[in-house]
């Protein structure tokens, strides 16, 4: 777990992007309690995870306003909530910026904070209540510090899933079927990456470009083969994120290939 200081980090790194990819040893898994916040709602008012005991399970979702996993999943999640959102409760919480940049900085503020929550709600249209974590990340750090990660309770706030990523849609919907009717879920633990990456790559140059340019100057630095990805993929933007990104990888699949011809037709 890192410190507060380390916490609020204003340039990405590839080590931030590494440990993003699987959970801990520490982080709370299925058979655990989910840990029990009261925190400030973008809107107004408080929540705490004490309410939703013997009532509804409940789905905790992390997110940012610049998190291009978050702004990727955020349809899916409506999708679901739409189908399940009478019988399962749904909280996101919002945490430190993904992508901080000249123009969504890094919060240093509780105010700060709530703004990028209000804002990410208004711009994905949100219909759940989004919790604003404190600066220092308190509970976020809490829950091992994954930026788009997933848990769901059952009715007694402990975890019966978790995924490190919301983009894992089957084991997800599966999890949420089973919590409404009161079973195991038949997967309890997802650390897929393919699908939910492929998602968020298709939405990174969108996200980046938002936070500002030092936010697409430190993924160049830190990830310069996801950046390049990213920003081929923005070519394709009118298509859904994920294939924004499979566009991307045949376009660079295509040139590679069409350089390699070209190589050997020219020292034959």
């Amino acid at each position: 777990m890192a410190n507060a200081s380390e916490y609020k980090y204003d340039h990405v790194t590839m080590k931030v992007l590494m440990s993003d990819m699987a959970f801990g040893p520490g982080a709370p898994a299925p058979g655990d309690r989910i840990p029990r916040f009261d925190l400030p709602l973008a809107d107004g008012g408080r929540i705490d995870t004490m309410d939703f005991q013997d009532r509804k399970p409940l789905l905790v979702i992390t997110g940012s306003y610049t998190c291009p996993m978050t702004a990727s999943s955020n349809p899916l999640l409506k999708e679901l909530h739409s189908e399940f959102g009478q019988d399962i409760d749904f909280v996101m919480l919002q945490v430190r910026e993904a992508h901080p940049g000249e123009h969504v900085e890094q919060p240093s503020t509780e105010n700060q904070k709530q703004d990028n929550a209000r804002a990410m709600k208004a711009r994905d249209q949100l219909p759940w209540p989004i919790a604003v974590d404190d600066v220092d990340g308190s509970v976020h750090r809490s829950l091992d510090e994954k930026p788009n990660a997933v848990w769901l309770t059952d009715r007694n706030g402990v975890i019966v899933y978790r995924g490190v990523w919301v983009g894992d849609d089957t084991a997800l919907i599966q999890a949420l079927d089973a919590a409404v009717r009161g079973v195991k879920p038949p997967q309890q633990d997802s650390g897929r990456l393919l699908s939910p990456m492929a998602m968020g790559i298709g939405k990174m140059a969108e996200m980046t470009g938002m936070a500002g340019p030092r936010a697409r100057r430190d993924m160049w630095r830190a990830a310069p083969p996801m950046a390049a990805l990213a920003w081929v993929a923005d070519f394709y933007r009118p298509l859904p994120p994920k294939w924004r990104t499979v566009a991307a990888v045949g376009t660079i699949a295509l040139a590679v290939t069409a350089v390699v011809k070209a190589t050997k037709s020219r020292h034959r």
